[in-house]
């Protein structure tokens, strides 16, 4: 019997105590009632009376039994009780595991000084047939007790017998000379298989990570295998030692093992880069760094939609690190070995990942659909900026931004909405980067700067255009709790007056340069006119379609190009260019009159 039995024992025998004291206290309370009624004085009985009338018989009613009282248990017993448990709790882990843990380090130092003593007193073959015997006989213990002991004793002596072998092969391999690396290599893969049949045996972790610990560590101690020439000896045995340690992660879903396995592949490939990389192994390198991530994705994502479960948080938190470790290496080996496409790599993972995130999304695996819609945007949005020009950025960036916004509206999707907008404020930045640069086209509105401003307009009018639709249809929707859409139409209509202004006059102005007048007198007068156009324009279209932004931004432009004229064009403007200039803005103001005038209350209603 061991101590847990005998601590349950002994808590049944106190609350049994306790109960049997409680029934002789109410026993006592019953017998001193029973007593008190039967010594009633005879002087307080009812006098004898003629018996009334005879009437109707009644029912008579049933006295109604006494709740017996229920005495709760005295404060000080239960305090009582609870400080002996939680002694009693201590004295367990500290009897029990605790020495347990100790016994087995103090057992694997005495191992290490045993060898150590050993090399002067035995011989090199006595030396390492006892480590491998202690190796065995602390496995043996641990087998013989499985019916006796408790799990974690026997899963002790077990991971120390395990240890213990690791150690022994080690001394016979680098210290005594006893074993070859080949001889040393198959005692250390036994010795790995052995731990994982004893874990799949037992069904312990703890052994299976023993184990992984164990195989990760050969690489490290075994050497003299010409890896620095050749790697693939080295790269071939931790594909098979993941794939084997892995599936038995998998299978068991033992997280832990997991983990450790990640964590090894990851020290071992940088400890071996920094000390024996060179640019020939650059294709070996990055091909089985695809085939280890490979390996713990499926590990991570498989089993789920195998079971058509959602991924488990874990899983989820394991891949995205494994992920955000693959990616920027792999990059760099991938832009030496493919310099004319140095974002083809980040390209193939970003399709990649988008198409597993809608199978996710099928299988409603909403978080798991959303880090792959993460990890696909971000591959994309790099391989973009690796690849093309500033001005090509910003037509992808301006027709992405748009397609995210629209699509996120139309079905209500949180993330790709979020998305959208932070889209939307890189594609300014790389737009505003792009007009920083000088022009290389001799081409009027197809150069640099008119291709990105032109996309920039086009994206931004589709998005205002989904932003009005969507708040006239639904005014209030879940999306504004993350980004109001009243305030990003506002933004992008300013953007769009910004586009507007800036193309219109900087491509007038090329046009001008290239023809050879340039600071003509006459080239400032048309771009009065060309604001005038467009401001009456967008006015005149959000009078038709009762858009009020439309409306506003016609009159925000308007009145830029009176200050222009006053401000700016005055000054230069000579005979006839200032006549033609002031009238015809200020017929478009009569006419903007004229429309106010007419149609004004179409739209009371409309806010965007």
């Amino acid at each position: 019997m061991n101590d847990e039995m005998r601590q349950e024992l002994q808590q049944i025998k106190q609350q049994l105590e306790q109960l049997t004291q409680r029934l002789q206290r109410l026993e006592r309370r019953i017998e001193a009632k029973t007593q008190a009624a039967s010594a009633q004085p005879a002087s307080l009985k009812t006098p004898s009376v003629a018996p009334p009338p005879a009437t109707p018989a009644q029912p008579i009613p049933t006295p109604r039994r006494e709740a017996r009282p229920v005495l709760p248990t005295p404060s000080v017993e239960i305090t009582e009780s609870a400080t002996s448990n939680a002694v009693g709790a201590l004295e367990q882990v500290l009897g029990s595991k605790v020495a347990l843990y100790t016994g087995i380090v103090l057992l694997f130092i005495a191992t290490a000084f045993f060898l150590g003593w050993a090399w002067t007193r035995l011989t090199p073959e006595g030396r390492l047939a006892m480590g491998y015997l202690g190796g065995f006989a602390l496995i043996g213990l641990g087998v013989a007790a499985r019916h006796r002991s408790d799990e974690w004793f026997i899963d002790g002596l077990m991971g120390a017998g395990l240890a213990t072998l690791y150690l022994s092969t080690w001394a016979g391999w680098g210290r005594y000379a006893l074993l070859g690396f080949a001889e040393a290599f198959g005692v250390a893969a036994l010795t790995t298989g052995v731990g994982v049949g004893l874990a799949l045996w037992r069904n312990s972790e703890t052994l299976a990570i023993v184990a992984t610990l164990g195989g990760f560590s050969a690489p490290v101690w075994l050497r003299g295998d010409g890896s620095s020439n050749s790697p693939l000896n080295f790269f071939g045995y931790l594909t098979v030692l993941n794939a084997g340690m892995l599936a038995v992660a998998t299978a068991r879903e033992w997280r832990v093992q997991q983990a450790t396995c990640l964590v090894a592949t990851v020290v071992l490939l940088v400890g071996w880069a920094l000390e024996s990389y060179k640019p020939e192994f650059n294709r070996m390198t990055l091909s089985f760094l695809t085939v280890y991530y490979v390996l713990f994705s499926i590990a991570y994502l498989l089993p789920a939609s195998i079971r058509r479960e959602p991924t488990g948080e874990i899983d989820l938190a394991q891949f995205t690190i494994a992920s955000l470790i693959y990616l920027p290496y792999a990059y760099l080996l991938a832009r030496e070995l493919w310099q004319a496409s140095p974002g083809a790599l980040l390209a193939v993972a970003g399709v990649i990942y988008l198409v597993l995130s809608v199978l996710k999304y099928r299988l409603q695996d909403a978080y798991a659909a959303a880090t792959l819609l993460t990890l696909g945007g971000v591959c994309l949005l790099g391989a973009i900026a690796v690849e093309l020009q500033r001005a090509v950025q910003a037509v992808v960036y301006s027709l992405l931004t748009a397609g995210l916004l629209v699509v996120s509206l139309r079905y209500q999707l949180r993330l790709v909405y979020g998305y959208g907008v932070m889209l939307a404020l890189i594609t300014a930045v790389v737009v505003f980067v792009t007009l920083l640069e000088p022009i290389r086209t001799a081409l009027v509105l197809l150069n640099e700067h008119g291709v990105a401003l032109l996309a920039w307009l086009v994206g931004m009018g589709v998005s205002l255009w989904a932003l009005h639709r969507s708040i006239r249809v639904e005014p209030t929707m879940p999306l504004d709790g993350m980004f109001p859409r009243e305030v990003l139409g506002a933004t992008t209509a300013l953007g769009i007056l910004v586009g507007l202004l800036w193309l219109s006059a900087e491509q007038t102005l090329y046009a001008f340069e290239l023809a050879g007048q340039r600071g003509a007198p006459q080239t400032h007068m048309l771009v009065s006119l060309e604001w005038t156009v467009i401001g009456a324009g967008l006015l005149l279209g959000g009078v038709r379609q009762a858009i009020r932004a439309l409306r506003l931004m016609g009159l925000s432009i308007l009145g830029f190009t009176v200050f222009k004229l006053f401000l700016y064009d005055l000054s230069f403007l000579q005979m006839p260019y200032r006549v033609f200039s002031f009238a015809g803005l200020g017929l478009t103001l009569i006419g903007v009159a004229w429309l106010y005038s007419r149609f004004g209350r179409a739209d009371q209603t409309s806010t965007l």
